[in-house]
C-alpha cells in the first residue's frame, strides 16, 4: 500500500524506513515522503553489503509516538 502523498500537507506524517540488523529492528532512513525514505533506505542497504536488510516503511503522524500504518518497501 502506498499513501497518496500529494493529498497530504508535507509534514503531517513521517516515513521511517525500517530494517533488520542482526535481529534488531533499526531505522534506516526518515523522510517527509515515502518515496524519499525508500530511496535513502535502498542506498543504505546497498552500502551495507547485506549487513542490514531493508524491511518496510513505518508511517508515524508527526508528534505521535506510535506508528499508524506500515507500507511495504517498493
Amino acid at each position: 500500500m502506498i499513501l497518496q502523498t500529494q493529498a497530504l500537507p508535507l509534514g503531517t506524517y513521517l516515513y521511517l524506513a525500517m530494517g533488520d540488523c542482526d535481529g534488531h529492528k533499526v531505522v534506516m532512513a526518515v523522510g517527509y515522503t515515502p518515496e524519499y525514505a525508500n530511496k535513502k533506505a535502498r542506498q543504505f542497504e546497498e552500502k551495507m553489503n547485506g549487513q542490514i536488510i531493508y524491511k518496510d516503511i513505518s508511517v508515524i503522524k508527526t508528534g505521535e509516538k506510535t506508528k499508524c500504518n506500515t507500507l511495504k518497501r517498493f
